[in-house]
């Protein structure tokens, strides 16, 4: 009953959202990933109205080494955020998302609040607490950060999350095709970029994957050549070139 209420929320935004003209932001990034040997293109949009704002991104995967010639795989979220009150300059929002994408990702439902507008010297950050509940899985939580900054008349651009995320992993539907993916108890990710503006619209940069207790990030060459294991840190680097519509 919960799901089938956010989701009515989601379908009814475009008619509750006040009509004047938001302001948008598309981008398209190609990244090539050195340890996984497989290039990735993300989009992100991200939209302002009246109520607050939307994000989305979408990440398309073409892992040679598990699909020959073409994509292998689809991951996407969409959070969408209602202003409630402001003070001081900073936002406290309610944010609903939701996750998505093929095997093995199972769909992910997230509700919570949301700080946003925090500075601190030249970076503007934005923090949330948020309640999970991914498919036949108990009721888990995560913990996200996400910060951005432009240095040098906005040439220098830095900007990324971490994410700090609880699993049920005591469920039976908790999948076991790996001892220790069972294991995971609490799982982090982050991913900081630095890029430099080429011209107003393309950027040049590099992202560096950083994790522990997430499976997705042993794919590709990677994964021919190590096993998953949950108590280890992974460090992978992409170069990037990425177009602001």
């Amino acid at each position: 009953m919960i799901k089938k209420i956010i989701l009515s929320v989601f379908l009814s935004l475009p008619f509750i959202v006040q009509a004047e003209q938001p302001s948008l932001f598309l981008n398209t990034q190609f990244h090539y990933d050195f340890r996984r040997d497989h290039p990735t293109i993300t989009t992100e949009f991200l939209a302002f109205d009246s109520w607050g704002f939307s994000f989305f991104f979408a990440d398309f995967n073409f892992d040679r080494f598990r699909k020959s010639g073409g994509l292998s795989d689809i991951y996407f979220e969409f959070m969408r955020y209602f202003k409630i009150k402001e003070w001081k300059g900073k936002d406290l929002n309610l944010t609903i998302q939701y996750n998505d994408g093929t095997e093995p990702v199972k769909r992910v439902w997230l509700a919570g609040l949301n700080l946003g507008n925090l500075t601190f010297g030249p970076f503007l950050f934005s923090t949330e607490f948020l309640l999970k509940t991914e498919y036949k899985y108990g009721l888990t939580w995560q913990y996200t950060l996400v910060w951005y900054a432009d240095l040098w008349n906005q040439k220098l651009i830095f900007n990324g999350y971490l994410d700090y995320w609880s699993n049920d992993n005591t469920h039976p539907d908790w999948p076991a095709f790996d001892p220790e993916f069972a294991a995971t108890r609490y799982s982090f990710q982050a991913e900081p970029q630095v890029g430099w503006m080429l011209t107003p619209r393309w950027k040049l940069g590099s992202e560096l994957e950083i994790s522990r207790g997430f499976l997705g990030s042993v794919t590709g060459k990677l994964a021919t050549e190590t096993t998953y294991k949950h108590d280890k840190w992974y460090f992978l680097p992409t170069l990037f070139i990425q177009y602001n519509f």
